[in-house]
């Protein structure tokens, strides 16, 4: 070989091991997460009051139940009722209330379901607890249903890839100020808690939703007071792990996670991003929340469940939440900008 194919050779071996050692830096490494708007920058900005916003071509569904549950959202179980208080409702006389009694019921859901779906969707939803509640056991989601969905058992159970997948972002413990919100998943490669690595022991009931906390959320601002929370669900393009999931709390990003960010580290059934379980923190590695492409984002669930278990240390037999302002978009969506004075 002669001196220039040698040159030409090692430069070109050079250049190989040099942008592998790139690759594996930025794996270690992870990547950013891509910009996500925060504020009043959504769909939202562009309705003061929210007047009109149904109409967006980009908005799935609204409501402000100064109708009532007209439109599509269905209440489930008991405890769901629509109120027309202005003393209460975040805006206008209309809000839903859903109250769980002690040693009677757990509470109840307000649904909306859409054909065929979406692979981005977006919910903002306008919560309120009462001064006297106890944290719930689950609160709020969004998810998808398949063609192919079949109940596969519930809670303890890893559902199939071509059936369904869901996202509940639960409340913070509203007695800890400091405790923040996290999300419980379920989907068909969630991790079991039986074992540190993930893996089902072989015991029943192995997979319960996985959590993921964002660390340094601000405090939770209490009770009697409307919060605005809004959650994003990205589906994965069939084969790759490239979804994502994201939570605003009055228009504020506080959590992010997707294809190679954040860094952090499975433990049994959570992904954490600090403790003392998180010594070799690598970069997450993105949602495969399906298997099917007809399986997408097309099922929000305003859930109220008060477990027997949660409702016991209340202060009362009656644990209410109200909800009002909700909408389900293609695109972010922020909170609720002030509607323009009346002409006098």
């Amino acid at each position: 070989m002669n001196g220039f194919w040698t040159v030409l050779l090692s430069v070109v071996v050079l250049t190989v091991l040099q942008a592998s050692g790139t690759w594996a830096a930025e794996e270690a490494a992870g990547v950013a997460p891509p910009a996500l708007p925060e504020g009043a920058t959504g769909i939202a900005a562009k309705y003061p009051g929210d007047t009109g916003i149904d109409k967006d071509p980009d908005v799935i569904y609204a409501t402000n139940f100064e109708d009532g549950f007209a439109g599509g959202l269905n209440p489930e179980r008991d405890g769901v009722v629509a109120l027309q208080d202005a003393s209460i409702a975040h805006s206008g006389k209309g809000c839903a209330q859903i109250t769980a009694t002690r040693s009677k019921d757990t509470g109840g859901d307000l649904v909306y379901t859409w054909e065929p779906g979406v692979d981005q969707c977006f919910v903002r939803a306008y919560v309120k607890f009462h001064k006297d509640t106890v944290t719930p056991h689950h609160f709020i989601g969004l998810g998808g249903r398949g063609p192919n969905y079949k109940w596969s058992g519930g809670a303890g159970f890893r559902p199939a890839g071509d059936s369904n997948f869901g996202a509940t972002i639960e409340s913070p413990k509203l007695d800890e100020p400091n405790s923040g919100w996290q999300f419980y998943c379920y989907w068909h490669e969630m991790h079991s808690w039986q074992t540190p690595e993930g893996a089902s022991a072989g015991q029943p009931n192995a997979y319960y939703g996985n959590n993921f906390r964002p660390d340094d959320q601000p405090p939770f601002p209490g009770r009697e007071k409307w919060i605005c929370v809004e959650w994003m669900v990205k589906v994965n393009r069939l084969g790759q792990h490239d979804g994502e999931l994201a939570y605003w709390i009055d228009g504020k990003k506080l959590g992010h996670w997707g294809p190679g960010f954040p860094l952090g580290s499975w433990i049994r059934d959570s992904f954490v991003t600090s403790g003392p379980f998180n010594k070799n923190p690598k970069p997450f590695e993105g949602f495969n929340w399906r298997t099917e492409e007809r399986l997408k984002v097309n099922r929000l669930w305003l859930q109220w469940y008060v477990s027997p278990e949660s409702a016991q240390p209340g202060k009362t037999d009656t644990n209410i939440v109200y909800f009002d302002d909700v909408v389900v978009a293609k695109h972010y969506i922020g909170p609720l900008q002030p509607a323009a004075p009346k002409a006098p």
